[in-house]
Formats: C-alpha cells, sequence, structure tokens
C-alpha cells in the first residue's frame, strides 16, 4: 500500500478497501493470500474489496454510494451493505473503510488491474459445464470430479469458475484435484460477478479459456455459480458462445423436481444435458425419480471421477469434428482419448459394442412400428441397411416388400440417437430408469411413441441384454453405496460452504 484515497469518494466493484474492523459478527475470520482463515478482533485493520454479494444461503449486499460503514459479507474479503441474509446467518461483522488503497501516485486499485493477460477473443478450447439448482448443489464437486476423469483419460485440463464471490476453496479442490491450470473470475478482474456485466463477465472467461490452452490444456470444466434462476446465470446460459463452445453440461441438484427442472430449462436454451449429480445422490429414490423425469443418468462423484462419462464425452467430440470443426486439435485429441477403466455399470462401461447391440434392439422395434411386423428380403436382395450413432454404425433388418432406397424416417432423416441418452440407458440401475431413457431415445429421433406393449416388450429385451453383461464382469472399484456421506463430502469441499463452517467458534479452534 503506498498511498490511502480518502474523501467523497464512490467506491466500485474490485476497489481495495483498508477498513476498521467495529463488531464482529457472522464472519469472525478472514482468508489471508495462503488460506488459513485468520482470527479478527474489533480494532483490526483489514483489507478488503468491495463487490456485490448474492449468495441465498447466506448474504444478498450491494457497494454502497461512499465510503461510509458497511459490512463484511464474505470471508474471502468483501465489502458490502447488508440488503438481506439467511435465516440461520448472524448480522454481518460491521466494519468502517478507513480509504481506498492507492498506488504512488495516488490512483486507486483495483482486481481489474491484475486480470490475466491474454485475449477476450471467442477460443476454441472444448468445455464441460457444471450447473446446479443453487449454492451448495454439488457444482464444485462434480466439476472436480470431472477433472479427475479427464485426467484418466490422459488430458489436460482447466479448472475454470467464471462467477461467484472470491474465495480460495473452490479453486484449490480442483488444484488439489490434478487440474493443470486453475483460475477463476478474480484472475478475469472481477472480485465478485453479481450485477457486473454480462458482456463483461463472457469476454473473462474467454479470457481465462484463452490462457489455459495458450499453457498446454485440452479441454476446461467450467463451473457457474448458484443457480439458473440467479441473474448472470440466466443470461450466461443463453450465450451461443457457450452452447457452441461447450461438449455438454452437468446439473447438480438437490432434488428430482429441481433436476428436471433444470434439465428442462437447460435444453431450452440448446444445451446439451450429458448427466445429472450432485447431493440428489443421497437419495435412491430422488435418484430414481430423477432418471425416470428426464431420461438421463444420475453420476455419483466418484463415478464421474472414474471417467464414467467418458464415452459420452468422446462422443460428442466425434459429433463436433463431424460438423464443421474438422481442425479443431482439442477436440480431436478428446475423440482419441483412451477410455479410463470403471466400475460402473459393471461389464457395461465403454462398450462401443453393447451401445451398438442396444441401439440395433431399438431400431428394430421402431421399423417394425412404422413399416410393418415381417423381416425379410428387399426387392433386389440387400435385407438390411446402416444407421450410423455415436458409438458405430449399426446394422438394421428392414421388412419384407420395403422398395429399394426407402428406409424408416429416423433413418431417411439420419438423425442420431444422442450419446448422453444411449448413455443414461445403458447404465440404467433400473427397469422404469432403462424405460424413461427409451422413451426420450424415441422422442429424439422424432419418432411417435411406442405402443405399451411394444415398449414393455423393448425394456424387457434391453434389461436381460444388460444384466446378462453384468453377470459376465466382476465389480472391479469401490461401489457408489447410498450410505456414503455425500452431503460432507459436498460440504467439506465447497469453498462458499466453508464460510459457515465453525466460524463461531471460540478462540483457539482450528
Amino acid at each position: 500500500m503506498r498511498t490511502l484515497v480518502t474523501g467523497p469518494i464512490q467506491p466500485v466493484a474490485g476497489d481495495l478497501v483498508l477498513a476498521r474492523v467495529d463488531e464482529l459478527g457472522n464472519h469472525s475470520r478472514l482468508e489471508l493470500l495462503c488460506g488459513r482463515k485468520a482470527i479478527m478482533f474489533p480494532g483490526d485493520e483489514i483489507i478488503l474489496c468491495y463487490g456485490n454479494r448474492y449468495a441465498p444461503d447466506q448474504f444478498e449486499a450491494v457497494i454502497g454510494p461512499d465510503l461510509g460503514p458497511c459490512d463484511l459479507v464474505a470471508g474471502g474479503g468483501i465489502a458490502a451493505c447488508e440488503l438481506s441474509r439467511h435465516a440461520r446467518m448472524l448480522a454481518p461483522t460491521k466494519i468502517t473503510p478507513l480509504g481506498l488503497i492507492g498506488d504512488k501516485f495516488g490512483r486507486r486499485l483495483n482486481v481489474w488491474d491484475y486480470k490475466v493477460s491474454s485475449d477476450d477473443l471467442p477460443p476454441s478450447l472444448p468445455i464441460v459445464l457444471s450447473l446446479g439448482t443453487s449454492m451448495n448443489a454439488g457444482k464444485t464437486l462434480t466439476a472436480t470430479s470431472l477433472v479427475r476423469g479427464f485426467k484418466k483419460a490422459g488430458l489436460k485440463v482447466a479448472a475454470l469458475k467464471i462467477t461467484g464471490t472470491g474465495s480460495g476453496g473452490d479453486t484449490w479442490i480442483v488444484r488439489d484435484a490434478g487440474a493443470d491450470i486453475v483460475l477463476d473470475f478474480t484472475d478475469a478482474g472481477f472480485a465478485t460477478t453479481y450485477l457486473a456485466p454480462v458482456e463483461l463477465i463472457e469476454k473473462g472467461a474467454f479470457r481465462l479459456l484463452n490462457h489455459a490452452a495458450e499453457n498446454g490444456c485440452d479441454v476446461a470444466v467450467i463451473e457457474i455459480a448458484d443457480g439458473l434462476q440467479q441473474k448472470e446465470t440466466s443470461e450466461l446460459i443463453l450465450a451461443e458462445s457457450f452452447r457452441s463452445m461447450a461438449l455438454g453440461a452437468i446439473f447438480a441438484s438437490y432434488d428430482a423436481m429441481g433436476a428436471k427442472y433444470g434439465v428442462d430449462t437447460l435444453r431450452a436454451a440448446g444445451h446439451k444435458v450429458l448427466a445429472i449429480s450432485g447431493r440428489i445422490g443421497r437419495s435412491p429414490l430422488g435418484v430414481r425419480e430423477a432418471e425416470e423425469a428426464t431420461g438421463l443418468h444420475v453420476y455419483s462423484p466418484w463415478e464421474l471421477q472414474d471417467g464414467a462419462l467418458s464415452p459420452v464425452l468422446k462422443a460428442r467430440a466425434s459429433e463436433k469434428l463431424a460438423n464443421g470443426q474438422a481442425n479443431n486439435p482439442y477436440l480431436r485429441r478428446i475423440a482419441d482419448s483412451p477410455n479410463p477403466m470403471v466400475a460402473l455399470g459393471q461389464g457395461r462401461a465403454h462398450s462401443s459394442q453393447l451401445r451398438i447391440d442396444f441401439l440395433g434392439k431399438l431400431a428394430h422395434e421402431l421399423v417394425q412400428a412404422e413399416l410393418g411386423e415381417t423381416p425379410g428380403p428387399r426387392p433386389g436382395g440387400d435385407s438390411r441397411a446402416t444407421w450410423p450413432s455415436p458409438f458405430g454404425s449399426v446394422s438394421v433388418t428392414l421388412p419384407e416388400m420395403l422398395s429399394p432406397g426407402s428406409n424408416p424416417l429416423f433413418m431417411f432423416m439420419s438423425i442420431q440417437a444422442p450419446a448422453e441418452l444411449i448413455e443414461a440407458a445403458v447404465v440404467a440401475k433400473t427397469p422404469r430408469a432403462l424405460k424413461s431413457s427409451l422413451g426420450s431415445l424415441v422422442q429424439a429421433l422424432g419418432c411417435p411413441p411406442l405402443s405399451a406393449t411394444r415398449m414393455d416388450n423393448l425394456v424387457s429385451g434391453a434389461w436381460s441384454m444388460l444384466q446378462a453383461v453384468d453377470q459376465q464382469n466382476v465389480h472391479a472399484g469401490p461401489a457408489f453405496s447410498p450410505h456414503d456421506d455425500l452431503d460432507e463430502m459436498i460440504m467439506n469441499f465447497s469453498g462458499i460452504f466453508n464460510e459457515g463452517v465453525d466460524q463461531h467458534a471460540p478462540l483457539g479452534r482450528a
């Protein structure tokens, strides 16, 4: 600190401020650069950043009009004026700003002055989005688990958090998980992103992605804070840039209703939702409801860490390569990456042939439903046709008396079954989840719903095939147990939640 800027000044987001602690409240500790949470005492002088805060589980706060008394609204060091707080929160710690931190020329210092220097042009680095219902739904643990999965596939991965409130916890866990580059919105020049122009947040994300690409990363996992109803998040998910860069999104939810709404909202915005994860995994009934409502699979953190989503991500990369991005080297490396050895679904994991056989059963029912019951030779002698899929070509038997060149509508239109729905069906843990995924597949292919009898026959045949595969393989890894304390794991690894852990402990406790 070279100078202290005082007087009738209106602070702006990101300004560094020297403040005096007047009265301890909800936050009695302050996160230091090293990560230690230092205990504060009344009368201490501390350096913070001005910033607006949006945290449904903690505080809503905005920057005041001057350097008058205000509040410490985040343990990472954010100064603002409280507007509202969650019922379990104590009143915020009261502070009095003493002046803005200035350089030797008396110019105020701002986080924006220290953003990474990479350009903010649209990047070509592929991304996977971690989104959720709200804070503490499991987005950070989902992102961390995706990082581990990519690392097992031999890829260099960046972990980025592009919105939120500045705090170290969420970046430390992904660094510990093996991310090669770890950056967040503070590296893009924001102390917090609440009420920041979305265009600036988007350009900040581009800057972080380009920095990751310059440092050799193959893919980036991006967490967007809070829930889909939050102002900036609701606008960011509509940005075409994120849709075009994304291999897909993983949605973290508390419950089935939240999962259903989130998946529907993201799909309506044009996103490929690949899977569900988060705290919903604590409830077997909740998992079942979510899978039946969305047609997607609910993955535990351990499954994602083992690379269980690898077939879908590789298929999505291949799809993008085939649709206008053939020269993207990052997509090529993802598509060509090896499949990690995982235990998910026992013998079902990563078997392309199993997925092709499964699609063969689906195609058989769709052909019979549309064109007739009796398969047989076509005029001209060829009784089979080929249907492309994300996992290879599917050979389909066509019915007798079909004229040459005629195919079922889904084949004529060259519609590929979505990889995420195929995967959800193949790894389904119950016949009801399988039926839901099959229904979603039929709809995605533009086909009319199958009759109840035909759908039941399809579910029965597909389930028998999947069970036969299970019986041929030995489960060789740590299974996800509904008794695993997922709540505790998510909370321990959430930087935001850790602000509230033991923060009212007596002096001397860790």
